[in-house]
């Protein structure tokens, strides 16, 4: 397996993936990392039920200790971020991952200041498509979706980027 197989999830992708019911695509993965904050976001506050996650298998809960992660907080000057994206880039860093599946626009700067790909819940989709799992019409669907049936806060613009990418 690898570097390129692993990812750490933030809560957003998990969250808008589950709501249009395509959270089984995150195996195109094979392994994803999660921090207990976003465990404890997602299925923890049961806005995720957990056996769509543990029955997949690739899943690994992380627990980040805290006084590294104050650390590391205040070493790349990421106070402003939530509990779950700190711990997300703290695992990206710690444990060699080149890529963070997030949705938030301040984590996506972060990362690529750490020198980590951020991919969004669309790049998912996209990915996804690339990798055969759906054809056009069901990707451009999927994206969509996520728009007007998730609680992803994405603009037409965006969406029809990311079809576009597709074709």
């Amino acid at each position: 397996m690898g570097a390129n197989h692993i990812a750490v999830a933030d809560a957003g992708p998990i969250l808008h993936l589950h709501e249009i019911d395509l959270i089984e695509l995150l195996d195109i993965w094979d392994h994803i990392l999660i921090p207990q904050a976003v465990w404890d976001e997602t299925m923890g506050a049961q806005r995720v039920p957990a056996p769509r996650l543990t029955e997949m298998n690739h899943f690994s809960l992380r627990h980040v200790p805290m006084n590294a992660l104050r650390q590391f907080i205040r070493e790349f000057h990421l106070e402003k971020l939530h509990a779950g994206e700190q711990e997300c880039l703290y695992l990206c860093q710690r444990e060699g991952v080149s890529l963070l599946l997030t949705d938030d626009l301040a984590v996506r700067r972060a990362a690529k200041r750490l020198g980590v790909r951020p991919v969004g819940s669309l790049g998912v989709i996209v990915r996804g498509y690339r990798l055969g799992r759906f054809s056009l019409r069901e990707a451009k669907a999927h994206l969509r979706a996520l728009q007007h049936a998730s609680s992803l806060f994405v603009t037409p613009e965006i969406v029809e980027l990311a079809i576009r990418q597709l074709e």
